[in-house]
């Protein structure tokens, strides 16, 4: 439900270029914002959300997204501006970002605290990854990335930022949402592993 005092700016037509997504922002006076998204996002939108608004210094507080059919998806987020901004997202649209190509951007240094890789039962078989950290921006970007370098994507996520931890769960799946092998696993649990620093090589 939308709070007393919150506006929303509506989804801005894009024509059938957006094939059929869904979007609003709602703001609170508090100067948060909750995005939600949902329909057909292609491979790749949440890395590109993600780098959208860290170079718009806006902050992913907590979110989480679900994949309902082999594009469907269903998401929510609450973000907020870092440098308290009047009226911060004021003619923010996402579906450049969501619906445009990759970009090639530098991965920032990720400060990985704790880590947890394991297999799972759940969506079909999956692995499942939690990870902690000091935020910093285009911290949830380079976590994808590293997990598409492994052909490893999400099929649903946690994630929450409280003051300069983050702290993300994902539930990943292999291409064509395959069922991740054994060698996914120790290959992502290594590499992690070595940016915690908690490698023994």
């Amino acid at each position: 439900m939308i709070s007393k005092g919150s506006v929303v700016y509506p989804a801005k037509s894009f024509e059938i270029d957006s094939k059929g997504i869904v979007w609003d922002l709602a703001t609170s006076p508090s100067g948060t914002g909750t995005l939600k998204l949902s329909g057909d996002l292609k491979p790749g939108w949440l890395g590109r959300l993600s780098s959208h608004l860290s170079h718009q210094k806006i902050n992913i507080r907590w979110g989480t997204a679900r994949k309902c059919s082999s594009l469907s998806w269903v998401a929510s987020f609450e973000i907020e501006d870092r440098y308290n901004h009047s009226d911060p997202f004021r003619g923010f649209d996402p579906l450049p970002a969501v619906i445009g190509p990759d970009e090639h951007l530098e991965l920032p240094t990720l400060n990985i605290s704790d880590f947890q890789v394991e297999r799972s039962t759940l969506n079909g078989g999956c692995i499942y990854t939690e990870i902690s950290g000091k935020d910093c921006i285009g911290f949830l970007f380079g976590i994808l990335r590293i997990f598409s370098f492994y052909s490893l994507f999400p099929t649903e996520l946690e994630i929450s930022t409280k003051g300069m931890i983050v702290f993300d769960r994902f539930w990943l799946k292999g291409i064509g949402a395959s069922v991740p092998t054994s060698d996914n696993l120790t290959a992502l649990n290594e590499r992690i592993m070595v940016l915690s620093g908690k490698s023994r090589l």
